[in-house]
């Protein structure tokens, strides 16, 4: 399967600054946003620990379009590798949490003389630079030794970040397909919140989330192929984007706030209630192009996310709170842009040398080279966020809203 999630490449925050303290949250004044949610770091940390865990371990058991894996039919690790199931959704938790900070960003800055040009350009320091790297190491690395043929992405399509709309393509750069999802998501939704009034603005928000399922509906039953497209078709994961942004109007209204602190018994009972969905799904084995899952599925997993991220913004602390807080946890969340995009290219390769260095089954291969990738993918991480993207940051915030 592919993710980044982040979304490959989960945004940045306006600037750090003060952190918002759960402890002080009233329903009485809405919080300042643009200060820093360490839980948000550390759900960005979940995200890409399931993205992680979904290509190393999990998805043993999952039909992929992106990966070569083997199959398991042992008594004992089939039971424990259902449990992961959706460890693919992590993505959907990316573009919960990208509508929902790229969103608010934008809000917040709705009305700048620069909000084009300072919105664009921090964009493309965080993203282009480390996204292109990549992408030519990879291409450079693979067509020496192959020939493209006619299902192949052309290669102006890893360029422009239109490869999700193709379905063939590198399997080293599957994941980059959420990628797009994103990129193609921040060309329109800036235009979008400052055309509109925030009553306007939140009509639209709404259809789109209600025509997403509707569209994926269609493709699936109408189409050739149309169950990948509904994984990979930016409209049709519209919908948990366009959640996040309405969580963060929610957040900024003063009667939304209210409602959201002052109601958080039900916010959690509702909560509980979608896990009872996604707890089903989970013993039902959906995977990613099952069609429940991806008719209605990815709307209800994009609830349960956008609940949750609800649930944890509106916090007065608490043991999850405290976990999302924890630095490890937020950590692996920082290094999240960067372990998105190379760990499929490290898991195949610590897969190649384990099968070409020792004879192991596919499965052991499979699950050691997955390990060894995550080992190499948080090294190569942390020295790109310190050396690499933490100064491209830098540059970026030098454009003031």
């Amino acid at each position: 399967m592919p993710l980044m999630a982040v979304a490959g490449a989960m945004p940045v925050r306006k600037h750090l600054g003060p952190e918002i303290v759960p402890g002080r949250l009233t329903a009485s004044a809405v919080p300042d946003w643009s200060r820093r949610i360490p839980a948000l770091d550390g759900l960005r940390g979940v995200a890409i620990g399931m993205v992680l865990l979904c290509h190393s371990v999990f998805s043993l058991r999952a039909k992929s379009f992106l990966l070569a894996l083997p199959k398991t039919n042992s008594m004992l690790l089939s039971p424990l590798l259902k449990a992961g199931t959706l460890t693919w959704s992590g993505v959907d938790l990316f573009f919960v949490l990208s509508g929902f900070l790229i969103g608010g960003i934008l809000l917040d800055a709705k009305h700048s003389p620069r909000y084009f040009k300072t919105f664009y350009m921090r964009r493309i320091f965080r993203i282009f630079p480390l996204y292109f790297l990549v992408t030519s190491l990879v291409l450079f690395w693979h067509y020496p030794t192959h020939l493209p043929g006619p299902a192949d992405r052309p290669l102006v399509a890893y360029f422009t970040l239109t490869q999700n709309w193709w379905l063939m393509g590198l399997p080293t750069l599957g994941a980059t397909w959420s990628l797009c999802v994103e990129e193609q998501f921040y060309l329109t939704i800036p235009f979008v919140i400052r055309s509109f009034t925030r009553r306007r603005l939140i009509a639209v928000l709404v259809s789109i989330v209600v025509a997403a399922p509707l569209l994926r509906v269609l493709l699936h039953y109408h189409y050739l192929h149309g169950d990948k497209f509904c994984y990979i078709l930016t409209p049709c994961r519209a919908d948990a984007l366009c959640l996040g942004v309405l969580s963060a109007i929610l957040v900024r209204s003063s009667g939304g706030w209210r409602l959201l602190v002052t109601n958080r018994t039900w916010i959690r009972g509702a909560l509980l209630g979608l896990f009872g969905g996604v707890a089903y799904m989970t013993w039902k084995g959906y995977d990613l192009f099952t069609p429940p899952m991806n008719t209605f599925g990815y709307t209800w997993m994009a609830l349960f996310y956008t609940l949750g991220l609800l649930a944890v913004v509106s916090s007065r602390g608490g043991f999850v709170h405290d976990l999302l807080c924890d630095r490890r946890l937020m950590g692996l969340g920082t290094l999240a842009y960067c372990a998105y995009l190379i760990h499929v290219p490290l898991m195949r390769v610590g897969r190649s040398m384990l099968a070409t260095l020792f004879h192991i089954s596919g499965e052991t291969c499979w699950f050691l080279g997955g390990m060894l990738g995550i080992a190499a993918t948080l090294v190569v991480a942390s020295m790109s966020w310190r050396f690499f993207e933490k100064p491209l940051l830098r540059i970026g915030r030098t454009f003031e809203y």
